[in-house]
């Protein structure tokens, strides 16, 4: 049985890619440009508060871009560049994530339960754009953590210390992506690979203190006591964490029909959320998206209850 991606999927994942990225423009990108450029230019004249002051990757990028093409197309096309290149990075992220997590599932599963699996991801992406303005780490972070998947699942330690430094310049949760490879492989994780899996953490707490050493921030964001106040207090569209964190309760209910290493990495979910319960409002479920690709191949254990041996492949 071949694992390729079918110019069929593709072709679906395209289009979906593309309804994404348009929903994203209608209902964040053209309503608040002006906010979106001001958080814009403070970071990349490293005048943001942190969190933001080192989220470099896309504002780094876009302003990057937009230099190049003010000059042919002149400053009177310059929103429309500004929200154009975040949106290209968003659609490029948004089919990256589909065609990872579908390569990824298919390491276990048939074609049609890695298509259904993506299709389960994709129903939940727009429901994740409420509630910010700005946050275009979001959904490339998203896409950082399939690839992630689908280098954990072909057992290519190696492959995380770029995936790692790079999407660190994004946001600081990559250091979860060795976390999810080490709880994968657990029993039977080489050596090489605990070497691996430490020069790349090793290589997260340097760029992630790095950043703060050379662009250290006059603000920050960060006040746990306030988070904890307001997640334990808030009653604010508490229906959209129990929907966003719904197959995280259906895997609860079914560990038994689980295999070891997709239980191993549900487990990876209760760090992520004690980690945003102190450092961010619950209700921003945009935060849950990376968890949701982590629990895909548990979810595809309860729901399809077939896994085809790797081997027979």
């Amino acid at each position: 049985m071949k694992r390729h991606l079918p110019v069929q999927l593709f072709t679906i994942f395209f289009v979906l890619s593309i309804i994404g990225t348009i929903m994203h423009f209608d209902m964040i990108d053209r309503p608040f440009f002006e906010q979106q450029h001001m958080l814009h230019q403070k970071i990349v004249e490293h005048s943001a508060p942190a969190p933001y002051q080192y989220r470099v990757l896309q504002p780094f990028l876009v302003d990057a871009i937009l230099h190049l093409l003010s000059a042919k197309y002149g400053t009177n096309k310059y929103s429309l560049l500004f929200m154009g290149s975040y949106a290209l990075i968003r659609f490029y992220a948004i089919l990256i994530t589909f065609i990872a997590v579908f390569l990824a599932l298919r390491m276990k599963y048939a074609q049609g339960t890695a298509g259904f699996g993506v299709t389960l991801l994709a129903v939940f992406i727009p429901f994740t754009y409420r509630y910010y303005y700005y946050q275009p780490t979001s959904i490339l972070e998203m896409a950082f953590f399939a690839l992630g998947l689908l280098m954990t699942l072909k057992r290519k330690a190696a492959l995380l210390l770029p995936l790692v430094a790079i999407g660190t310049l994004n946001r600081e949760t990559m250091c979860f992506i060795p976390l999810i490879y080490f709880m994968y492989w657990l029993p039977n994780l080489k050596r090489m690979e605990y070497v691996w899996l430490g020069v790349t953490s090793i290589t997260f707490i340097l760029i992630f203190m790095g950043l703060r050493i050379v662009w250290p921030a006059a603000g920050s964001l960060l006040d746990i006591f306030h988070y904890v106040s307001v997640n334990l207090t808030s009653s604010r569209d508490n229906l959209d964490l129990l929907l966003i964190l719904s197959p995280l309760f259906i895997l609860f209910f079914n560990v038994k029909q689980m295999s070891a290493s997709s239980l191993r990495l549900a487990l990876c979910s209760f760090p992520w959320l004690i980690l945003h319960f102190f450092t961010s409002q619950w209700y921003e479920i945009r935060y849950y998206m990376p968890m949701l690709i982590w629990l895909l191949p548990g979810l595809m254990n309860v729901l399809v209850l077939e896994e085809i041996p790797i081997e027979i492949l």
